[in-house]
């Protein structure tokens, strides 16, 4: 079994600032927080668990939560998955502030983080941009965070739970390859350039249509943020201006306001995540597929991954859900 004394060798620093970091006690270096982390993930460092369960009802935790959420309800599920988390270890201390945000307007996301640190979350779990700005405020907030449904460019974060953006996106591709039939263009809406899932996931779906030689190509573009008066908007722009696009990829949230736009058109549509209006929508004929990612699972193992960390300092790992493709006849209820 690895000790601390050993994870402090091999990392090249005190044994105490081993403990802080495995702990969330005092301030470090997100440089050194992140190799510390890194190296125990490597040897497999396991902490005397049941010592630290009956400690951890001496001390109430706080998980914060970042989600934009509002007018999004791919989110739903994913709520109700942490509030199952926080409810099973609400006997342990543990409660959980969730912020809703709309978009991925910078300063909401910063806003959110500080809200959190004055509100005395000892953990943040997030879902927001990958930007310098918010992965700085989150690193010099001085607690623990990880990611959760879209990644952060960090070795800092704790772990990510969430899908395979780039291989929903080449998914995506290769139903459309097996679709078959020349195809006169295609319009992308995705919500934000700066989501590092919502960027993979178009990644995957180019690179996949190169590779499979697909006979069509991306005619535009465009971020929409999410909100269906945008996207509606779009859709009706780019269609007047390149009348030729006969396929629309929804990549994220959306899709209502999408299918407004396009209103008339016979057009072959696929999106992302299994939400009520998108059933109706593959229901009905209008959208082909749909391709989900376990939001409620998560929700509830991003939540019990920060819980675990805060309890003992047991190191999270990474957890990949799964990417399900849904059409007319396997659609849940």
């Amino acid at each position: 079994m690895v000790t601390i004394k050993e994870l402090a060798e091999k990392t090249g620093v005190s044994r105490g600032t081993v403990d802080r970091v495995l702990h969330d006690r005092g301030r470090v270096s997100p440089e050194v927080r992140a190799l510390v982390l890194t190296k125990a993930r490597e040897l497999g460092y396991q902490p005397n668990r049941a010592g630290k369960i009956l400690a951890a009802r001496k001390q109430p935790h706080k998980i914060g939560v970042i989600l934009p959420a509002e007018g999004n309800p791919f989110f739903i599920d994913v709520i109700k998955g942490m509030e199952d988390a926080d409810r099973e270890y609400h006997d342990l201390g543990f409660s959980m502030e969730i912020i809703s945000v709309r978009g991925f307007d910078k300063d909401r996301h910063l806003a959110a983080i500080n809200t959190l640190k004055d509100d005395g979350a000892d953990a943040i779990v997030a879902a927001t941009i990958d930007s310098p700005d918010v992965i700085a405020a989150l690193e010099s907030a001085a607690i623990p965070f990880s990611a959760v449904n879209s990644d952060l460019s960090t070795e800092s974060r704790l772990c990510y739970v969430g899908p395979d953006y780039y291989g929903k996106g080449a998914l995506h591709a290769g139903l459309l390859a097996i679709e078959g039939g020349k195809r006169g263009g295609i319009l992308i809406l995705k919500g934000s350039k700066d989501m590092k899932g919502h960027d993979d996931i178009i990644r995957g779906f180019r690179d996949t249509i190169v590779k499979r030689a697909i006979k069509t190509s991306v005619i535009a573009e465009s971020e929409t943020g999410d909100d269906d008066a945008k996207a509606r908007f779009i859709v009706q722009r780019e269609l007047s201006l390149h009348p030729e696009i006969d396929t629309l990829f929804v990549s994220t949230a959306g899709i209502l306001g999408a299918l407004e736009g396009a209103e008339g058109r016979e057009m072959l549509i696929f999106t992302s995540d299994d939400v009520a209006a998108t059933r109706e929508l593959i229901r009905s004929g209008r959208v082909q597929w749909t391709i989900c990612q376990e939001p409620y699972r998560q929700g509830y193992e991003s939540i019990r991954r920060m819980q675990d960390y805060l309890i003992d300092g047991r190191i999270p790992e990474n957890l990949i859900t799964e990417n399900i493709v849904r059409i007319k006849e396997n659609l849940l209820t």
